[in-house]
């Protein structure tokens, strides 16, 4: 492999694990944290730089002679590290960026769409996390004095409008619920007192004997509705008593009582609010059926047995999910990963298939059978070891390169201890596999051998397209 000689007399390689250009000198690969720094060799054969623990070339196939050093200048944790924040950091950006943006100009809405993208690729990370609780602060403190305003003015609809689409995004905000009752309470009184009102003009039209009449009836119905509204015990049947008689004698204990059934509520939901546990909130729903944070209930309900579900990550487990919340708000997800699993997902006679296919391939190496081994390649593969768009010339160079002229015989195993099929969604078999291979001598040399995973994709015409190895991480 080239090398280009710098200034400080260092050289500039190929990475042996990811291909990615680094300094020789350097400890570690700083892309993938492979050691180099006297972990490294050029092979004989080829020229190209690998791991020195090689017994054969990844590239060109050529067999090495044993050693028995032990590797030096192991990646530190902090290598690995700072090479995992490196990477979070390229799954957040840009998204993170345009939401702090965002909410710095107060597009709260704006930029908590934002921020979620960046917390769907990275759930866990603490600055997103902080920039979000941010943007529903702010979400929540911008509506909350929107609403306040319009109550204060009696628009009551655009008042409810704001804070419902406020609570969408902070479910769990008292000062925000309090103020939807107060504004939702407003608007019934206005509209029954409206209807007593006409009700009563009209029956002073009629006369003192219509009206009296009337009064007594309606004082008849207010005490046969305040004991159901009582029995029924319930927020709503309270509410609608005092919709039907807001200037009744039992108007005020009305709504006392809904305020401490309201409290009740409220101090129950704060209690399990923080907690991720299901079953505390099913058992919400069962104790205050009509209760203020109804919906907020099920949203918890839904988020959390979708976590269970993404980490089953099963075709039963999405189905479950499917059938529990058929309008939950990761439906399109479970359908869209239920298809994926299944397309992915390989029957037996595609695994014992390609078994087949590959004891036939390795049988053709073994025996030198350049016509037999050609049959399992395109004109072109795209990736044939160390060699990119590998003609049929570069594959029969390999194989005459491994049955050089010290080595007498190659024997090629396929173990049974891994073999891994899964499919792509161009139908292509992505096949990964170990190999036991050994080289018997032709000279007084003891046999050689090493392990070796293979990965190796195939195509819907049973042809390699790409074929790659590395030694096993067993030895």
């Amino acid at each position: 492999m080239e090398e280009i000689k710098t200034s400080i007399n260092m050289s500039l390689i190929k990475c042996p694990e990811c291909g990615e250009t680094v300094s020789d000198k350097a400890p570690g690969c700083p892309h993938c944290g492979f050691v180099i720094a006297g972990n490294v060799i050029k092979c004989p054969e080829c020229d190209s730089v690998i791991s020195r623990d090689s017994v054969l070339c990844p590239k060109c196939a050529f067999p090495l002679p044993e050693r028995k050093e032990e590797k030096k200048n192991e990646v530190t944790v902090q290598q690995l590290y700072s090479k995992g924040k490196e990477q979070e950091l390229a799954r957040i950006e840009p998204a993170f960026s345009d939401a702090k943006l965002l909410f710095e100009k107060e597009s709260f809405i704006a930029a908590y769409n934002k921020i979620n993208i960046a917390l769907h690729a990275s759930p866990n990370n603490v600055d997103c996390l902080k920039l979000e609780e941010a943007i529903v602060d702010g979400i929540r403190e911008s509506s909350y004095k929107t609403a306040s305003e319009l109550f204060q003015e009696k628009q009551y609809k655009k008042a409810l409008t704001e804070v419902e689409s406020a609570l969408h995004y902070a479910p769990n905000s008292h000062k925000l619920t309090v103020l939807f009752n107060e504004i939702k309470s407003a608007k019934s009184r206005r509209r029954v007192r409206r209807s007593i009102i006409t009700v009563i003009f009209i029956f002073a039209i009629i006369g003192g004997v219509a009206y009296s009449v009337h009064n007594y009836y309606i004082q008849n119905n207010e005490n046969e509705a305040w004991t159901e509204a009582t029995n029924s015990a319930t927020v709503s049947g309270l509410e609608n008593f005092i919709e039907l008689y807001p200037d009744g004698v039992h108007s005020m204990e009305a709504q006392q009582l809904i305020e401490e059934l309201k409290k009740k509520d409220s101090d129950y939901w704060t209690k399990i609010s923080s907690y991720n546990d299901v079953s505390m909130f099913k058992e919400y729903k069962e104790k205050f059926p009509e209760g203020l944070f109804l919906i907020q209930a099920d949203n918890k309900i839904d988020s959390l047995d979708w976590a269970q579900t993404t980490q089953l990550n099963t075709t039963d487990a999405y189905s479950q999910y499917l059938n529990a919340h058929p309008q939950g708000v990761h439906k399109t997800e479970a359908e869209t990963a239920q298809d994926i699993i299944k397309s992915a997902t390989p029957s037996n006679e595609d695994i014992e298939s390609m078994k087949s296919f590959f004891v036939n391939y390795y049988t053709a190496v073994e025996g030198k059978d350049d016509n037999s081994l050609l049959e399992f390649f395109e004109p072109v593969t795209a990736r044939y070891y160390g060699i990119a768009n590998a003609k049929k010339s570069d594959i029969q160079a390999n194989l005459k390169k491994m049955h050089s002229k010290d080595n007498r015989q190659v024997h090629i195993t396929i173990n049974n201890d891994i073999f891994k099929v899964t499919k792509d969604l161009n139908g292509n078999y992505v096949v990964t596999f170990s190999i036991d291979a050994s080289y018997d001598q032709n000279d007084a040399t003891p046999e050689s051998s090493s392990s070796m995973i293979v990965n190796a994709i195939v195509n819907q015409n049973q042809k390699i397209t790409s074929i790659t190895s590395k030694k096993s991480s067993a030895l």
